[in-house]
């Protein structure tokens, strides 16, 4: 196994033990919804490392995840200014990446090490961008729907959903390009 891989392997290792450790905190001081939100990520974790995805977009994914979630159950949306903004670039992306691999892994679509056209050759990009922005509006579609049922729980509008969309887009978008350069660097093109 390369450095590269055992440190990203390290890093998501760590990333699950701060999940679960989060969780059971959480729970000893009664926090069930974090506990919850916690148990929920350390089970996403642990799915996507059985797939077929890279080391490093997993372990991007585990550490981005975590901070967003942390986000939530410490309010830092609320209390630390563009955090939200970050969030939104760097989580969808993430998510896109390893979404894009467990597609591939499924034979949903093709893997980027194998295509050969140029134009072709740009399709991750395009299909991580996809399904990162389709993320991205599926979480303020969430938004939206707890804002309907807790309106206090959630004060976001319109301004905040637009960003927040464009945020997911372009990360999105840069995600495909890290895809990209991945494959490219594995076949040597």
């Amino acid at each position: 196994m390369s450095t590269r891989n055992r440190t990203g392997s390290w890093v998501f290792g760590v990333a699950v033990a701060a999940a679960v450790a989060s969780a059971v905190g959480l729970g000893l001081m009664q926090r069930w919804d974090g506990m919850l939100r916690f148990a929920a990520v350390t089970v996403v974790l642990l799915l996507t490392r059985r797939a077929k995805v890279p080391t490093g977009f997993v372990a991007a994914f585990a550490v981005l995840v975590l901070l967003a979630m942390w986000g939530s159950v410490q309010h830092w949306y609320a209390q630390i200014p563009h955090f939200d903004t970050v969030v939104h670039v760097l989580t969808p992306g993430s998510l896109a990446a390893v979404a894009y691999f467990l597609l591939v892994d499924a034979r949903l679509l093709p893997d980027a090490r194998e295509t050969g056209a140029p134009v072709r050759g740009w399709a991750p990009v395009l299909w991580v961008g996809l399904v990162g922005t389709t993320a991205a509006v599926l979480w303020e579609y969430y938004e939206w729907v707890v804002e309907q049922i807790s309106p206090a729980g959630m004060l976001v509008g319109y301004t905040d959903t637009v960003v927040d969309l464009f945020a997911g887009m372009c990360g999105s978008l840069i995600a495909g390009i890290l895809v990209l350069r991945w494959a490219r660097r594995r076949t040597g093109s």
